[in-house]
């Protein structure tokens, strides 16, 4: 911690010292005119006495004059000098200051410190006069105050940097917890901390690590629960295969094979897809589709298992000219829906599109099966669950087709939900807004 406070102590002394004497030359540059007019304004009067007063004196006497009679009195130094001499002792005389000389007037030397004027009359004398100097302070006094002002700075600085650093070090302790493994770790700060926003966005990548940890192993505890059956089936079929004579047996394991391969691919496709929709990819815009023709097109794809099911599917309202979405993705959704509407109606599966509002959608799939329990209808969104644990082909599904469907939705910074639908069954909503 000592550490931390001398380092910054150094480097506001450092940016101090510089500051103050960049600021103190710009301020002479940009003021010193300002400040010479003010200077001539001061001092004009007693210019102006001095030279009526000793326009009087014989030049001769002038020197003693203000030696004598002048100097004790004034808190100014004045001289009586001679051109020639000011001259060879000092610099040359600019052109401006000699035209100033020659109308009556004076001029600043010695940066502001010292005044010359001609003095009128005979013997071409000029008068010089100087403010008094500074009052000299000692090397220790300077020191001193130096000394002081840093001791002070260094306190204001521990004031300030104890709670920093107290803040910083919880934020470090978490972020070990975090590595060593605790998804639970999370940095406290009081919510007038200088860096309660850096500890906010901690947490929120803690929550979003911990929660993607969690479906991981979630997920990985799901698909090696899944991929047992189909492998354990496929195991079997083969066994029985070498041990099976009749041809039209074999057949028929052939085929149960077939189907466990395709059950595997299928699980794996959308697994790929559902790893996919992890994460939303800014440069994918959406894109506007004619809304009836998108529609019709994901109802005849899904036509054949209908037909197959003995169930009717058909697209019965839509209001939107034009429908912005992924195709690729949404499709996806409406067809997860379709199959599983289809796979639970009694005999009918209809399709709905509204647009409340300019690019507001919402997207309904209803059938006239058994219907989703209410306390069942957020939880049929996660990845590998099913309401009918059976793993019979016809109805057990993958348990990702839903799952797909919350993401496909949360991609379009939508939302997908279940409720009751008007033919007795399950609705299903897909609800987004195209930005």
């Amino acid at each position: 911690m000592l550490k931390f406070v001398l380092r910054i102590f150094v480097v506001l002394a450092i940016g101090f010292v510089l500051s103050n004497e960049m600021v103190d030359r710009v301020a002479n540059y940009l003021f010193e005119p300002e400040t010479a007019h003010y200077t001539r304004e001061a001092v004009r009067g007693q210019v102006h006495s001095l030279k009526q007063e000793l326009a009087r004196v014989s030049p001769d006497e002038r020197r003693d004059y203000v030696r004598e009679r002048l100097a004790p009195h004034y808190g100014l130094a004045l001289q009586v000098l001679d051109p020639a001499d000011y001259h060879a002792s000092d610099f040359a005389l600019t052109d401006a200051e000699r035209r100033t000389i020659e109308e009556g007037g004076f001029f600043l030397r010695d940066k502001l410190m010292s005044f010359v004027t001609a003095i009128p009359g005979p013997g071409a004398q000029w008068l010089l006069v100087r403010l008094p100097p500074e009052p000299l302070v000692g090397t220790w006094v300077i020191v001193g105050v130096y000394a002081a002002l840093g001791l002070l700075l260094c306190g204001f600085m521990l004031v300030w940097a104890l709670p920093v650093w107290r803040d910083l070090e919880a934020l470090k302790t978490a972020a070990q917890r975090m590595g060593q493994g605790d998804l639970q770790a999370r940095a406290r700060l009081s919510r007038y901390s200088s860096i309660r926003g850096l500890g906010d966005t901690f947490n929120q990548m803690s929550d979003r690590i911990s929660a993607l940890i969690g479906n991981q192993r979630d997920l990985t505890n799901a698909v090696s629960h899944e991929l047992r059956t189909p492998i354990a089936r496929l195991s079997f079929e083969l066994d029985m295969i070498d041990q099976e004579a009749d041809p039209a047996a074999r057949r028929r394991l052939v085929e149960d094979m077939k189907n466990d391969v395709a059950e595997l691919d299928s699980m794996a496709s959308e697994l790929l897809m559902y790893a996919r929709l992890e994460h939303k990819s800014d440069d994918m815009p959406l894109e506007p589709q004619d809304a009836r023709g998108w529609l019709e097109s994901v109802v005849q794809h899904a036509a054949f298992e209908a037909g197959r099911s003995g169930v009717r599917c058909t697209v019965t309202h839509c209001d939107a000219g034009e429908v912005r979405l992924h195709p690729r993705y949404m499709t996806r959704a409406l067809l997860n829906l379709l199959q599983n509407a289809i796979r639970h109606a009694g005999g009918q599966v209809q399709v709905a599109l509204a647009s409340p509002a300019p690019r507001d959608y919402v997207l309904t799939v209803d059938d006239d099966g058994p219907g989703v329990p209410p306390a069942d209808r957020e939880r049929i969104f996660e990845p590998f669950i099913r309401l009918d644990e059976s793993r019979a082909r016809g109805t057990g599904g993958t348990g990702l087709g839903l799952a797909i469907v919350r993401r496909v939705a949360r991609w379009h910074n939508g939302e997908a939900l279940a409720s009751d639908s008007p033919l007795g069954g399950a609705r299903f909503v897909i609800r987004w807004t195209a930005a």
